[in-house]
C-alpha cells in the first residue's frame, strides 16, 4: 500500500505540473520534426564555387550564366583572376574555384558543329570539405556535357589545395563534438540554479546581507570554471583520438571558452523563465538538441535546406562551428572568421545581460 501512495504521489506531481509534463510528452515529436525539416528535404547540396574565366568569349559567359549559374546545386562568384580565388578558397568563402581556358569557347563551339573536340577545366578544390571534394568535380562534370551536347566526359584538371596534415573524419567531427558537449552546460546551468529556488536555498540566502548580484557572479563564476576545464578536457581527448589543429590552438580555445559562456547564458535565462526544476530541465533540453541538429555539429550543414540555415544562423552554435573546424581544419586565423568571432562576443554579452536581469528579478520576486 505505501507503493501504491508513493506512486499515486508521483503520478498527481507530474500531472500537476502541466508545463513540464507537455515538454515531456512533446520533445519526442519536436525532435523528429526538427530532423525531418533538416534531413528529410529535397536533398539537395548547395556549394559555392569561383569562377575565373579566361576565355572571355560569348560562349564561356554563357557557361557561366546559363549552365553554372543555373544549376540550384552551385552558388557561382566571378573572379578576375586565380590569386583571388584561391585566397577565398584558403578562407573557406568556397569550396573551389573554375579556372576555363583559352580556347574553350572554340572548342565547344567545335563540338556544337558536330565535328570533334577537347573540352578541358581546372578545379582547384579545398581537400578539407569532405563532401565538396566528392562532389563537385562530378557536378561540375556533368553540367558541362549538358551544356556542351555529349556525352563522353569532359577533361577535368584536378588541383587540391595542399593542406598541412592530412585531413580525417575525427578533425571534421571532433569540433562538432565539443561544441555539443558545452551545450549541455544549457540544462546543467538551468537546473544546479532551479534545484537552489525548488530547495528554497535562494530564499534562505536572501535573508542574508548577500546581494543579487553576489548570487550571479557566483553561479557564473563557477560554471565558467567548469566549461574551461571542460574545453581543456575535450581538446586533450580529441588530440589523443589523432584531431590535429593546424591553426591557434589558443584561437580554437577562445572559440570554445565563448560557446560555453552562451550555453551558462542561456541556461541563466531558462532558469529565470521556468517555474520548477522539471520545467527547466525539459525547457533546457527542448531548446538544446533541436540547435545541435540544425547548427551542423553531426552533419555537413550543407544538406540542410537554405532556410534552416538561414534561422541557424541567427544562434551562436552554427557560427562557433564553423569557426572551429576553420581554425582546426584549415588553420585560418582571426581575420577569416571575425564575423563568426564577433557574433559569439555579442551573443554572450547579450545573453548574460538578459539573463543576469531576468534572473535578480526572479530572486527578488
Amino acid at each position: 500500500m505505501r507503493f501504491w501512495s508513493l506512486f499515486s504521489r508521483n503520478i498527481k506531481e507530474t500531472y500537476r505540473d502541466a508545463m513540464a509534463l507537455g515538454f515531456l510528452l512533446a520533445f519526442p515529436l519536436v525532435f523528429m520534426l526538427l530532423f525531418g525539416v533538416a534531413l528529410g528535404g529535397d536533398g539537395k547540396v548547395s556549394y559555392s564555387i569561383g569562377v575565373v574565366d579566361n576565355n572571355q568569349s560569348d560562349v564561356s559567359q554563357s557557361y557561366i550564366s546559363d549552365a553554372l549559374g543555373a544549376a540550384d546545386v552551385l552558388s557561382v562568384k566571378v573572379y578576375s583572376n586565380t590569386d583571388n580565388a584561391m585566397e577565398d578558397l584558403r578562407l573557406g568563402n568556397i569550396s573551389s574555384y573554375i579556372v576555363i581556358p583559352d580556347g574553350f569557347g572554340e572548342q565547344v563551339a567545335t563540338i556544337w558543329q558536330k565535328m570533334p573536340g577537347n573540352i578541358e577545366l581546372n578545379i582547384t578544390y579545398d581537400e578539407s570539405n569532405l563532401s565538396a571534394s566528392s562532389n563537385v568535380i562530378s557536378i561540375i562534370n556533368s553540367i558541362t556535357r549538358s551544356f556542351a551536347g555529349i556525352e563522353i566526359p569532359i577533361t577535368i584538371n584536378t588541383n587540391p589545395i595542399n593542406i598541412e596534415t592530412k585531413i580525417t573524419q575525427i578533425d571534421f567531427i571532433a569540433p562538432g563534438i565539443i561544441i555539443f558537449g558545452l551545450l549541455i552546460m544549457i540544462p546543467t546551468a538551468g537546473r544546479i540554479m532551479m534545484h537552489d529556488k525548488d530547495t528554497r536555498f535562494l530564499h534562505r540566502m536572501m535573508t542574508t546581507p548577500t546581494r543579487p548580484w553576489e548570487f550571479i557572479v557566483s553561479y557564473s563564476l563557477s560554471m565558467a570554471t567548469i566549461a574551461v576545464i571542460q574545453v581543456v578536457i575535450f581538446l586533450l581527448l580529441g588530440w589523443w583520438f589523432g584531431m590535429d589543429i593546424v591553426g591557434s590552438v589558443w584561437l580554437a580555445f577562445a572559440i570554445f571558452v565563448l560557446t560555453g559562456l552562451c550555453s551558462i547564458g542561456i541556461g541563466m535565462v531558462v532558469a529565470s523563465l521556468a517555474k520548477s526544476e522539471n520545467q527547466g530541465e525539459a525547457l533546457s533540453w527542448l531548446f538544446s538538441m533541436p540547435l545541435a541538429i540544425i547548427s551542423g555539429l553531426w552533419f555537413p550543414i550543407e544538406y540542410m535546406p537554405s532556410y534552416v540555415r538561414t534561422f541557424a544562423d541567427l544562434f551562436p552554435y552554427s557560427h562557433a562551428t564553423e569557426a572551429a573546424r576553420a581554425v582546426i581544419i584549415r588553420g585560418v586565423g582571426m581575420e577569416a572568421i571575425s564575423t563568426d568571432f564577433l557574433v559569439l562576443i555579442i551573443w554572450t554579452g547579450g545573453i548574460f545581460i538578459i539573463g543576469t536581469f531576468l534572473f535578480r528579478r526572479k530572486m527578488k520576486s
